[in-house]
């Protein structure tokens, strides 16, 4: 486009010295308006272009920012809140699901308000075959007394092994007994030693000797908001 204004330039000023030529001043007029309007659309050519660029960048950076920045600092974020055994969307979906077909009656479900309707999860390996159970904690007052409140345990099928009644912060031991992680927790006031034993724990800690022993070092601390603070989830 350059050269092509360059040449029309060029032609008008040879036409400008040959004195025996007599051109007209209407024809000089339109050359000049020629020039000008090519000038004008090449420089708006370009403006055009640099928008253009500048906009598929912005829109490059938008894209990035909402498909991986931000997916990834919610995630972060997640798992820095909460206990990490206690985060798992997808399980707490099939989780809603056996509480309100198979754990719940139809006269709870027309009770429990919706304020109430809240539990929290912890997956964990109890007896080491690879396969992780999963604790349901309610934490609602329908589910829970001065004692504590309803804990179930569930294994990797969603089958119900345990419903623990009037229990609170629950340490799970690295010993086994009967191939199975030895389970702490206090009522009333004491210890007591939960041993896994005919396919089950005891279901209420209150019933149970108080024991001497208490959480070693190595134990594995649920429901606990100060040292594992588990994700609420609403069914």
């Amino acid at each position: 486009m350059i050269t092509g204004i360059l040449l029309i330039i060029y032609e008008h000023r040879y036409i400008e010295m040959l004195p025996a030529m007599q051109i007209n001043q209407n024809m000089n007029k339109k050359i000049l308006i020629t020039i000008v309007i090519l000038i004008g659309f090449f420089f708006s050519s370009c403006k055009n272009n640099n928008s253009e660029n500048n906009q598929i960048g912005v829109s490059k950076e938008i894209k990035t920012k909402n498909e991986a920045s931000i997916p990834v600092e919610e995630k972060e974020a997640i798992i820095a809140d909460f206990a990490k055994q206690s985060v798992d969307d997808e399980l707490a979906d099939k989780i809603k699901n056996y509480i309100t077909t198979k754990f719940l009656t139809e006269g709870d479900l027309r009770t429990i308000t919706e304020n109430q309707r809240k539990f929290q999860l912890y997956k964990i390996d109890l007896n080491n075959d690879g396969n992780k159970e999963v604790f349901v904690n309610f934490i609602t007052s329908y589910f829970c007394g001065t004692g504590g409140c309803t804990i179930l345990l569930l294994n990797s099928n969603l089958k119900m092994i345990n419903k623990f009644t009037s229990t609170r912060t629950l340490f799970v031991e690295k010993t086994l007994q009967n191939d199975w992680r030895v389970l702490l927790t206090k009522s009333e006031g004491n210890w007591k030693k939960l041993i896994y034993e005919s396919g089950s724990y005891p279901s209420n800690p209150t019933m149970v000797e108080t024991t001497n022993e208490f959480p070693s070092g190595h134990a594995e601390i649920m429901f606990d908001e100060n040292y594992s603070r588990p994700k609420t989830y609403n069914f």
